[in-house]
């Protein structure tokens, strides 16, 4: 019988801890997703005013990304599986106090709070699953890690909306505790406790030494700045969509829903295919070519006249980033092996979180001050310049590792 794609090579203790840490991203991501088209009601209901719903949104990314590449470090020098149970336990006492908030401040406090909790979660869990992949084959795994990270994402916002039509709002908050519970007891039982890849020692470099070292890769460089400029790209997509969509197009709710969702749940499904991909072609062609796909459905999107064209530029949006991203982070493990999984996987998800929420914020003030076709071509710009940039810094690279570059 043949086994799962890219778990040939691991132990069946590695598989179980593996699909564990799998369904710990999928578990946050899903519960994260579900609730952010309740959040502005739900706020509302509480009596937040305009500025401060914005500001309850946006805090749980702004923290998390701030966050995650201190808890990434901090897993390279302790044990992973206790951050994680960490991480976990936190997201279950928050979704349960979700549903207890009685204003609007504590409901901020509480989407700070999962901020923090979830930055415990995502960068250790992507590093340990790097840790245990194979070399051969570490494309395949980490394709299948991270089409469970975005099938979360894809699943979540029809979820939670099927969950509050037929229980009431606070109904997706209960799931979400509830998903982060189940995390929780397969993190425990499953994934195998493993010593931190690097330890301190009397004149080891600081950790700002470090990260320091970190930028001065090259490689690195070109890996954050491909995926940071089309996050941006992509956070501008996002924060106009639903506006376009709606007085533009005269689209409905329902309509976007299904757009957005089409977008993660393509990426989700491609992503372990291109994995294996990853393993046998260059890497960094296949990145490049995925990626190149995402100015050139920005560019087209403002010319998008009805339904079907946003169904087609989101499928090549999805193609994009699941034709890419196995290939990014299978080379991005590499380094991880050098610098430091966690400190590397945080440091990641900190630039793509805040180059998310940047575009989000370029996005709506392009919308006051040129419009939606030009905030549309901006987008096509930023993301194509960043990604001619990146392949410069990635001239050099071959499937091999990079030696670290002592501070």
């Amino acid at each position: 019988m043949n086994r799962p794609i890219g778990l040939n090579q691991l132990t069946p203790q590695q598989r179980q801890g593996l699909y564990a840490l799998i369904a710990s991203m999928f578990s946050i991501n899903l519960g994260v997703s579900m609730i952010i088209p309740l959040l502005p009601v739900y706020a509302e209901s509480l009596g937040a005013s305009g500025f401060l719903i914005g500001t309850i949104f946006a805090a749980s990314p702004f923290v998390r990304g701030i966050m995650m590449a201190t808890f990434g470090s901090i897993a390279d020098r302790k044990e992973k599986k206790q951050i994680l149970l960490l991480g976990l336990s936190g997201n279950i006492v928050a979704s349960i106090g979700f549903v207890f908030v009685l204003d609007a401040v504590q409901l901020l406090v509480l989407r700070i709070l999962q901020g923090i909790f979830s930055a415990m979660v995502i960068p250790v869990a992507r590093a340990y699953a790097g840790e245990l992949a194979p070399k051969k084959q570490q494309g395949e795994v980490m394709g299948l890690a991270t089409a469970g990270f975005f099938a979360g994402f894809a699943a979540g916002p029809l979820v939670g909306g099927i969950l509050a039509d037929a229980f009431g709002i606070v109904a997706p908050f209960i799931a979400m505790g509830g998903l982060a519970g189940l995390a929780l007891m397969m993190v425990y039982r499953a994934v195998p406790r493993q010593p931190p890849r690097t330890r301190e020692t009397v004149g080891a470099p600081s950790e700002w030494a470090q990260i320091v070292a970190i930028f001065r890769n090259d490689i690195i460089k070109g890996l954050f700045l491909m995926r940071g400029s089309v996050a941006m790209g992509r956070g501008i997509f996002s924060a106009l969509l639903p506006l376009f969509a709606q007085f533009v197009l005269g689209l409905t709710s329902t309509h976007v829903g299904f757009v957005i969702t089409l977008r993660a749940l393509l990426s989700s499904v491609l992503q372990p295919r291109f994995g294996q991909l990853a393993d046998h072609y260059n890497r960094k062609w296949l990145a490049v070519a995925g990626f190149a796909l995402a100015p050139f459905a920005f560019f087209l999107l403002p010319w998008a006249s009805n339904l079907s064209h946003l169904i087609i530029l989101s499928a090549v949006l999805g193609v994009s980033t699941g034709m890419a991203v196995p290939s990014l982070t299978s080379m991005t493990v590499d380094r991880g092996r050098v610098y430091g999984m966690g400190r590397l996987m945080g440091l990641e998800g900190m630039f793509q979180s805040f180059a998310l929420a940047l575009g989000s914020i370029v996005g709506g003030s392009a919308l006051d001050i040129v419009g939606y076709q030009n905030a549309y071509l901006g987008a096509a710009f930023i993301s194509a310049v960043g990604l001619l940039i990146a392949l410069w810094y990635l001239r050099s690279y071959s499937d091999t590792y990079i030696p670290y570059e002592t501070p």
